[in-house]
């Protein structure tokens, strides 16, 4: 009689690899944002239609820190998701500092591990391959050498979009590139009720609020406020940063600061 085969209890069981088809959507959810989302109405509007009924499946937000791509991309995110059967997954590479960690990143993203002799690459392709879903890579600015992986998702999912945020373009083909500018700031002397419709003032007024809650727009204020924005350059994240100050000075005395 042979003997039986022995259980190496010191090595761990090789985990399954799941096809989509049988898996839960990736929707994980989507990182909650622990701020309402402000403005960017127009930038919204015009970011869905290539994404709409279209083939363009490789989107990059490009602009300067601070310009709220990140926000903008989720807000995006938050929009398409429901167009995806299999749902949407975020990946932020802000802490990642090499580009070969940018495969195992979307891999843990997308619930796939590496296991057996399979090379990684592989076996997303085997757990993925019908896979219907966006998504969303955030911070890739300073990991531009793995856009070959970006390449290989789009050519192995023909069924997946891609939205990417950098301060740079991808420069892969078929790159749809959107700049997020800073956010308009009215010149001197426009009126209080047009101040309030800019989105610099606005977001600067629901930040100033959530510190504050009594704050106000006031015809007094408002003219601080629409220069503060203006020295900023319309950074959302500056004005966010300022508009913190409140509890502590007065627009006028924040923008002699």
């Amino acid at each position: 009689m042979s003997e039986p085969s022995r259980v190496d209890h010191t090595r761990p069981t090789p985990l399954p690899i799941v096809p989509m088809t049988d898996r839960e959507r990736l929707s994980g959810p989507l990182p909650a944002p622990r701020s309402s989302f402000v403005g960017r109405t127009k930038e919204i509007a015009e970011l869905r239609r290539p994404l709409d009924g279209s083939d363009v499946r490789l989107v990059t937000l490009t602009g300067p820190g601070g310009a709220g791509k990140t926000r903008a991309a989720l807000r995006l995110a938050a929009e398409l998701e429901p167009g995806y059967a299999d749902g949407a997954a975020f990946i932020s590479l802000a802490a990642h500092p090499r580009a070969d960690l940018v495969l195992p990143a979307i891999a843990q993203a997308l619930g796939v591990r590496q296991t057996g002799s399979r090379s990684l690459s592989d076996q997303l392709v085997i757990a993925l391959r019908d896979a219907h879903f966006l998504l969303i890579v955030d911070n890739f600015e300073h990991l531009l050498a793995a856009a070959t992986v970006i390449s290989t998702v789009l050519d192995a999912f023909p069924a997946v979009t891609v939205l990417v945020t950098s301060r740079t373009p991808v420069r892969l083909a078929g790159e749809h590139v959107y700049a997020i500018q800073p956010m308009t700031v009215p010149e001197a002397g426009t009126s209080l009720a047009d101040l309030a419709e800019a989105d610099s003032i606005q977001l600067f007024a629901a930040r100033a609020r959530a510190a504050l809650a009594n704050f106000r727009l006031t015809a007094t204020n408002a003219p601080d406020v629409a220069r503060i924005c203006h020295r900023v350059d319309g950074l959302p994240l500056a004005i966010e940063l300022a508009a913190a100050r409140v509890t502590v000075l007065s627009p006028a005395a924040l923008l002699s600061r």
